[in-house]
C-alpha cells in the first residue's frame, strides 16, 4: 500500500507483514527439540479499502497440503491488532497480536508466538507455542523470509 494511504499509524506499523515470505517450519516436541521440517508460502495483502490485511498460508507438511486464511485488523484503542483465522478444519481461531519495534507477539485461546523482525525487516523468526492440558508446550519454529 502507498504510504500515504494509510487509514492511521497503526495500518502503518502493520505494513511490516504486507508482502510474500517463504517459511521454514520446524516441529518442536515437547521438550523443545527440533522435528519435522516443512515450507510454506505466506502471502499478506491489503484488502482493497486499506483496513484489513489478508494472510494466506499454503504449507506443506509432510504428505499433507494445509492452506489457511486470516484477516487482520486494527484496534485503534488498544494500539494492537485482531485476527481471525480460517484452518483447513473448518475451524476458526481469533487471536489479539502487537508489533512494538521489532517484537511481534500473537495471543490466542489455546495457541501463542512470539517473534522478532530482523533490522532490515526481511526476516521474522519466532516460536508458537500451544495450550495442552493446561500447559503451554512447543509447537512449531518459524523462520519468514521476505521473496524480493
Amino acid at each position: 500500500m502507498d504510504q500515504n494511504t494509510f487509514h492511521s499509524e497503526h495500518h502503518r506499523r502493520l505494513d511490516v507483514l504486507a508482502g510474500a515470505w517463504q517459511t521454514t517450519i520446524t516441529a518442536l516436541e515437547p521438550d523443545g527439540s527440533a522435528g519435522a521440517v516443512s515450507q510454506a508460502s505466506d502471502i499478506y495483502t491489503w484488502m482493497p479499502n486499506g483496513h484489513f490485511l489478508m494472510h494466506e498460508v499454503d504449507a506443506a507438511m509432510g504428505s499433507e497440503r494445509v492452506q489457511s486464511v486470516e484477516v487482520i485488523g486494527i484496534n485503534a484503542a488498544s494500539g494492537g491488532f485482531f485476527s481471525r483465522s480460517y484452518d483447513p478444519d473448518g475451524s476458526t481461531n481469533d487471536f489479539v497480536s502487537r508489533i512494538d519495534g521489532l517484537e511481534y507477539t500473537i495471543s490466542g485461546e489455546v495457541q501463542r508466538f512470539a517473534g522478532h523482525f530482523s533490522d532490515d525487516g526481511l526476516r521474522l523468526t519466532g516460536e508458537w507455542m500451544q495450550l495442552i492440558g493446561g500447559n503451554w508446550m512447543p509447537f512449531v519454529r518459524v523462520v519468514l523470509e521476505r521473496k524480493v
